[in-house]
């Protein structure tokens, strides 16, 4: 189980890392000389959520073969 306690960690520090950057991204919407940096921060975020949710899929995987 060891694989599986691996993912799901991996799975809480991506969560953690959308929620960070969904944050920022929140904050930098209001101004609009940072149009650059909130497009930066934009795009990390898509790519910390398709990571997020492929580890979801991976773990409700492994929940349904344990079962």
């Amino acid at each position: 189980m060891g694989n599986k306690l691996d993912i799901l960690h991996e799975y809480q520090l991506a969560d953690q890392k959308c929620a960070e950057l969904n944050n920022v991204c929140e904050k930098l919407h209001g101004t609009k000389r940072n149009n650059h940096l909130v497009a930066v921060y934009d795009e990390k975020l898509k790519q910390t959520e398709s990571k997020r949710d492929h580890l979801r899929v991976i773990l409700q995987a492994i929940d349904a073969a344990e079962d």
